[in-house]
């Protein structure tokens, strides 16, 4: 069992430099969302990927992106607070496609 401590331990380093959050905390970033970010973001937003700090955030249209933009540091010092971490230290918004209906 110690060689699988040992090699869990050196793929979590290897992950932290690479940029990668620690999967725990991004497992409860995505579970949590909603609570996490609060309203008015946490119903309108998903989480969509998270490197090395930037949180790649998914919204349903334009008009959210564009509120988004502007309340964006609001959401990363809400998220910093609520996890206790500075996980998330930028966002980058994405418009989701949706795929048209034939």
């Amino acid at each position: 069992m110690r060689d699988l401590e040992r090699v869990g331990g050196f793929l979590d380093q290897v992950l932290r430099r690479l940029g990668m959050p620690d999967p725990v905390d991004l497992q409860r970033l995505v579970e949590q969302w909603e609570d996490l970010a609060g309203e008015p973001w946490g119903s309108r937003t998903q989480p969509a990927g998270l490197t090395a700090g930037e949180l790649v955030v998914e919204v349903d249209d334009g008009s959210i992106a564009t509120l988004l933009t502007y309340q964006r540091q609001d959401l990363i010092d809400r998220l910093q607070r609520r996890l206790g971490s500075p996980m998330v230290t930028s966002i980058k918004i994405r418009v989701a496609r949706h795929k048209k209906a034939p």
